[in-house]
């Protein structure tokens, strides 16, 4: 039984690939998968959305904690023209109630004024309010939000240190598809982004 110097080869008849069929199932499935996994098709302008609207209520709790801190008003500006939000600190002993300082950033001791048009990691979010952004009872919107020693959102009328209160108070951000709110509580100053 001996085949000789060298081994016998059987050949096959086999195929090498996939065919059409196949690979369109494997097209269809990775399509399919696609499309669950991926539900927003512009993540990158969710995530400047949220930035955006991450800074702004750092800006409003900020000067919320500074009243409570420092037993004195601190509020904020908001000015949908140049696209700001300034921390001020209130004297509230002049007449017509004016800004007396503006306060440092805890981290990089800068004024804390935040600027949607120039905040690079947030190109293209603004603030879309069509009017002043905060409203109180009987004298209307302002664009100025004043938090109390108690740290209570309210308007001051130096003239007959008049108070009052916060009505609704919401910053609208939108990059042109997506929107963000940032509310203050109008009884309890807490803010929070929607």
């Amino acid at each position: 039984m001996c085949l000789g110097r060298y081994p016998q080869v059987i050949k096959r008849n086999t195929q090498a690939g996939f065919s059409l069929l196949e690979i369109s199932i494997v097209v269809l499935i990775l399509g399919i998968m696609a499309i669950v996994v991926i539900p927003d098709s512009a993540p990158g302008n969710q995530q400047k959305l949220d930035l955006a609207a991450s800074q702004i209520a750092q800006a409003l709790r900020f000067a919320h904690r500074e009243a409570l801190r420092t037993g004195e008003h601190h509020g904020v500006t908001i000015s949908q023209v140049t696209q700001t939000i300034t921390v001020k600190k209130w004297d509230m002993t002049t007449d017509p109630v004016s800004t007396e300082l503006i306060p440092y950033h805890p981290v990089n001791k800068q004024s804390f004024v935040f600027d949607a048009d120039t905040m690079s990691l947030a190109p293209g979010v603004s603030i879309i309010n069509s009017s002043d952004i905060f409203n109180y009872i009987s004298i209307g919107r302002r664009r100025s939000l004043i938090f109390d020693p108690q740290g209570v959102p309210v308007w001051v009328l130096g003239s007959d240190d008049s108070v009052y209160r916060l009505l609704d108070g919401i910053v609208q951000l939108s990059d042109g598809q997506n929107r963000r709110d940032i509310a203050v509580a109008p009884l309890t100053g807490r803010v929070m982004v929607k």
